[in-house]
């Protein structure tokens, strides 16, 4: 995978050239695994850059994670490179058209090892459509997205709400072992709750429904191994410095590890954030 290094650094480059309109966030992410009979613990970091011009918006990221396993069953700790892409174009003041991309380097799951996603979207106004396939070696994955936000304003407090909902399709998922135990499709609501007061801003969110295989955080996270995850909790809160945003969130999961047949599992994360824009 190092040409996508490369293509990414060389589009990270060019980026910065023009960035009087950029922003570059940084995070990193410490989880832990609890009931897993092969992952205790990781960590994450990822850069994110987005530009934007008068119609459109640029986005480029890289995330890198190493997870702690337990040697057997699993041969060695997992290290896992994902490559995203994205590009959005403003029709109008209310109508943008996204399309996006990632890549998957997995050096221990070869069933998503080179895996491709692929994404358009459409958004008029306050509802997005999106609609995502990955491409993997024996199975596919079909994702539609579907959500609507609501704006409301509390004297100097600004808020949204955005409800989701996620329909995915598996493909092929009987031809192996690794997806075989996964349901043919999967249907999970959400919400989301974000409000601003100063330099302040905090944000709620959950999932309610099971899901697997699916693209999150519009197309920029990809979750690629065979656990069905079931409930999912997050918050966090933050502050404006300036051009510097940081902030801290907490997200706890509840999820089954497929191939084996072991439930119960559940994964807790803290995310540490830093944007800067210029």
């Amino acid at each position: 995978m190092e040409k996508y290094t490369i293509i990414l650094m060389a589009l990270l480059l060019s980026t910065l050239s023009y960035a009087e309109n950029t922003i570059l966030k940084f995070s990193y992410e410490n989880f832990d695994f609890e009931n897993s009979k092969q992952k205790y613990q990781g960590k994450r970091v990822g850069l994110i850059v987005t530009h934007k011009t008068k119609d459109a918006y640029y986005q480029i990221a890289y995330e890198k994670t190493n997870t702690d396993t337990y040697k057997p069953p699993l041969t060695q700790d997992l290290h896992v490179n994902k490559y995203y892409l994205k590009y959005t174009y403003k029709l109008d003041d209310k109508q943008r058209l996204s399309l996006s991309y990632a890549t998957i380097d997995d050096n221990l799951m070869q069933e998503v090892d080179g895996g491709n996603i692929y994404g358009v979207g459409y958004k008029y106004d306050a509802l997005s459509l999106n609609q995502y396939f990955s491409d993997y070696d024996h199975f596919n994955v079909y994702q539609t997205d579907v959500q609507y936000t609501f704006k409301k304003s509390f004297g100097k407090v600004f808020s949204s709400a955005t409800l989701m909902g996620k329909y995915i399709y598996l493909q092929d998922r009987e031809n192996n072992v690794f997806s075989a135990n996964a349901k043919r499709d999967y249907f999970t609501p959400g919400i989301r709750i974000h409000a601003h007061y100063g330099a302040y801003h905090m944000g709620v969110g959950a999932y309610f429904g099971k899901r697997i295989f699916a693209v999150m955080n519009d197309g920029f996270k990809v979750q690629d191994h065979a656990m069905e995850f079931d409930k999912t909790y997050m918050i966090g809160v933050g502050k404006n410095f300036g051009n510097v945003d940081l902030s801290v969130k907490y997200v706890y999961q509840e999820a089954i590890e497929i191939p084996i047949h072991n439930d119960n599992v559940k994964v807790k994360n803290i995310i540490l954030q830093f944007a800067y824009r210029f």
